[in-house]
């Protein structure tokens, strides 16, 4: 799955449960793969709600995200190594926590500066830099756009995953590839109604370098529960050193 973080944090991304609900099996009997791919993703925002974990490896490096993302409110916490963010959107307010090596990295504070601010909730207007991506990064429409095949796509042979009956759509990488990465992706969804996504894997190559990249989800529509820091330090009062750059998806 290819996974932009919340602000700026690398190419790799991305494990958990089932997905909630039951109901009638084989609901995609007889279905085109770009079918299955439509009613899935429609299943997905009918839902509203997920609960997803996400596992990247490149060049012995891991990434994990762990995240809930809904309409307009989620939050995901990214571990790489000993270098660790979150954010958090509730209500249309946003708020970033990381350690040293996370607001180092992400938000382009000093180091000295980034030891100062560790472990404290940074609470981000919506005029400050970082809101529409750190926003755009957690809701679930983005959390789609990233698992979706895409090229020709093929149908695999239904299978369990995550201890659901499920069937692949395959295709090329999710979006625009960029020059000189190849790859595939695989999207398996729930044969029976809700049809939502359960397990997505990508494998690709860029430059030489393999990624391989694996996400699952459940509690599809599950009301979500964040709390709201109660005590923050604003974004504007940092002593930013650069600019975060937007992701691009």
């Amino acid at each position: 799955m290819k996974r932009t973080a919340l602000l700026v944090l690398g190419p790799l991304a991305l494990v958990a449960a089932a997905c909630s609900g039951g109901g009638s099996t084989n609901a995609l009997a007889g279905q085109s793969p770009k079918q299955i791919l439509t009613a899935s993703l429609a299943a997905a925002k009918t839902a509203g709600s997920v609960h997803f974990k996400l596992l990247g490896k490149q060049s012995g490096k891991t990434e994990t995200i762990t995240g809930d993302a809904s309409g307009s409110d989620g939050r995901e916490i990214i571990s790489v190594g000993a270098v660790t963010i979150q954010a958090e959107v509730i209500g249309g307010k946003a708020f970033i926590e990381g350690n040293a090596g996370g607001l180092e990295g992400q938000i382009g504070l000093s180091a000295a500066d980034a030891a100062t601010y560790a472990g404290k909730w940074i609470s981000i207007a919506t005029t400050d830099a970082p809101y529409a991506s750190v926003t755009k990064a957690v809701t679930i429409a983005s959390t789609l756009t990233q698992i979706k095949p895409g090229g020709h796509l093929v149908l695999t042979a239904s299978t369990t995953k995550a201890g659901q009956a499920v069937i692949g759509v395959k295709g090329g990488l999710p979006g625009p590839a960029a020059k000189g990465t190849t790859g595939s992706s695989t999207l398996y969804v729930s044969t029976s109604s809700p049809t939502v996504p359960i397990v997505f894997s990508a494998e690709q190559t860029s430059s030489g370098v393999k990624e391989t990249d694996v996400g699952t989800f459940s509690n599809w529509g599950k009301a979500l529960q964040i709390p709201v820091p109660t005590s923050t330090v604003a974004f504007a009062s940092l002593p930013m050193a650069a600019a975060p750059t937007t992701p691009s998806g």
